[in-house]
């Protein structure tokens, strides 16, 4: 009788030890057959840009920012000029992300010059103002502790046009806040020893709109737009 219930027990066991390989085995199967997870645009943004730094000089100028700067030909605007111009901007970023990524997109390339213009998807997106102002200081510090030779230029946040926004309590509220970030940007600019950039009163028509010849969709810029953006720049950049 014992050595009846003896087997069983080890039956039962080989039974449940089968079973827990099984399970095992069909979970890491699955995870095997799962295709692997597609990358972001951002994720791929970053990676080129890893890859771009291999054959990157130091001591150029930087653009960094979200899709403003993305979208910039950096190459047709400053061909002039003796440094080398690098676009480090991702549509749609944000100043958390742009903070997230500063070491590989900026600071590794030891830029003796940084063109600087973040926010504004901050400020649509609902981050508060002392979210993105933090954000912000801490962005210079860091340019400031590890290049504390090179000049940045902190461009004012541009001001939008109504078309570019399906709601007009979404588009009020957001201009009611650029000011707000663009004064503190100012600030910030100042306390750190920058430049401040300010844009907003060349991109702003009489309406306080974004002048629509200057915007291909209300908030991105047409060329004629970026060419406003270039010659309020280029001389400091000479």
């Amino acid at each position: 009788m014992k050595s009846i219930t003896k087997k069983k027990i080890i039956y039962c066991a080989i039974v449940v030890v089968l079973v827990a390989a099984t399970v095992t085995f069909a979970a890491l199967w699955a995870q095997a057959a799962k295709p692997p997870r597609e990358r972001t645009f951002y994720e791929k943004k970053c990676e080129a840009f890893a890859l771009q730094n291999k054959n990157v000089s130091k001591g150029q100028i930087v653009f960094i920012g979200d899709s403003l700067t993305d979208r910039y030909a950096l190459d047709a605007s400053y061909a002039d000029l003796p440094l080398a111009s690098y676009n480090r901007g991702i549509g749609g970023d944000k100043t958390s992300g742009l903070l997230a990524r500063l070491e590989d997109s900026l600071l590794v390339l030891e830029p003796t010059k940084i063109s600087l213009l973040i926010g504004i998807n901050d400020i649509n997106g609902g981050v508060p103002d002392q979210t993105i102002l933090n954000n912000y200081k801490e962005i210079l510090d860091r340019i400031q502790e590890r290049l504390p030779a090179a000049e940045v230029f902190c461009t004012s946040i541009l001001p939008m046009h109504p078309t570019a926004f399906r709601k007009r309590e979404d588009y009020d509220r957001s201009m009611q806040r650029i000011p707000v970030i663009n004064e503190g940007i100012r600030s910030l600019a100042a306390s750190h020893g920058y430049q401040y950039l300010d844009l907003y009163p060349l991109f702003e028509g009489e309406d306080h709109y974004l002048i629509e010849s200057y915007s291909t969709d209300g908030l991105h810029l047409s060329a004629e737009g970026y060419a406003v953006w270039t010659a309020a720049l280029k001389p400091y950049l000479s």
